[in-house]
């Protein structure tokens, strides 16, 4: 079997609603499999510190091999091929007469959200841009373009910092997936805020929404009864123990990441600039010292595709150190905080009894 055909029966594979999980995880490891022997990089958790990473002035770009191991994050993987391709059809309804101009900001060594969707769209159909720090995922994604017979279609590469980037003309589709949990450590935040304006008025932005919610709930009770019974609820969320929801402290869309970076910039200084979101009290709960804060991501792709707690690694809780130990009452400032490492910080704004209950907000 040639190496396209390969290709086109693993995206079949992927974009069958009706696949059961582990033939969709044998899809997605035969496709890592394929562009390692075709390129010579083979996936890395790379959990050594910043081996190979590039430090930018606005988080960190994860190593080629780092980018490539992301691929066994498998529901993640599944749900932004089926959320692009479902975004890349109806970018093709909105703009019938002419090719969908595409940037994919933050590419990887295996072009992974896109790739595998190529041999589904005829040449001419797609204008593709391939964006990416590291001048070696770009030579990689070039070698499987070859490799696979894929060099009909029009395909431009650019290394460049996703951040600061400036795309000749309108784009049809950004697809933009640099993340960790809680928009912590890389850019997306960024990044989202430089391509967000480049974007045609009925263009698509993926991922469309990123929600953070802070929450109380029992960390390890939570971690337990999933690993047990990944149950879903009637709302699509993990049926996983008590919870007491807090704030939603950003709610992040392409027009939303424009609005809070202009927002952040009148904010007086200090070391790294910041941008204030919310004040949170802690309520009065019982055993709350037996509680967790921490913050939840949730993350719509595009139109119907999601993804909930802990369904990816991009969407396990983070414990919040900084609100430990809880004490009923006590308040904190909530910020976003810019620079080389991103991150949410929690500062106090009240220290317990301070006010009445109810006042302060």
């Amino acid at each position: 079997m040639s190496a396209l055909k390969t290709l086109a029966k693993i995206s079949d594979r992927l974009l069958d609603e009706t696949s059961e999980q582990r033939d969709l995880q044998r899809a997605l490891d035969d496709f890592v499999a394929l562009c390692s022997s075709i390129t010579g990089i083979t996936p890395d958790a790379s959990f050594d510190a910043w081996a190979g990473d590039a430090i930018l002035p606005d988080g960190v770009a994860i190593n080629p091999r780092a980018a490539a191991h992301c691929v066994t994050d498998y529901r993640r993987s599944v749900v932004f091929i089926r959320g692009v391709h479902a975004a890349i059809l109806s970018a093709r309804a909105r703009f019938a007469d002419t090719p969908i101009e595409i940037l994919y900001a933050g590419c990887g060594p295996f072009a992974t959200l896109l790739l595998p969707l190529m041999a589904k769209f005829k040449a001419g159909q797609l204008s593709i841009h391939l964006l990416d720090i590291h001048q070696q995922s770009l030579d990689s994604v070039d070698r499987l373009l070859r490799a696979l017979d894929l060099t009909a279609h029009e395909v431009s590469s650019v290394q460049a910092d996703a951040c600061t980037y400036r795309h000749a003309g309108s784009l049809h589709l950004i697809i933009a997936e640099t993340m960790q949990k809680s928009l912590e450590q890389e850019p997306q935040f960024a990044l989202t805020a430089n391509l967000a304006p480049q974007l045609h008025p009925q263009g698509i932005f993926i991922p469309q929404l990123i929600e953070v919610e802070l929450c109380l709930a029992h960390l390890e009770q939570e971690q337990a009864n999933y690993r047990n019974s990944p149950g879903i609820t009637r709302d699509g969320q993990p049926s996983l123990g008590q919870r007491h929801p807090l704030a939603t402290v950003m709610t992040l869309s392409p027009q939303q990441a424009i609005r809070l970076l202009r927002a952040s910039s009148q904010d007086p200084g200090g070391e790294k600039p910041c941008l204030h979101l919310a004040t949170v009290e802690i309520p009065a709960v019982a055993d709350i010292e037996s509680f967790d804060a921490l913050l939840f991501t949730r993350i719509q792709v595009f139109s119907g595709y999601r993804l909930h707690d802990y369904e990816a690694e991009i969407t396990l809780p983070l414990l919040c150190h900084e609100l430990s130990p809880l004490q009923a009452g006590a308040a904190y400032h909530v910020s976003y905080e810019f620079g080389s490492y991103p991150r949410f910080c929690f500062t106090p704004a009240r220290e317990p009894g301070a006010l009445g209950a109810g006042e302060g907000h």
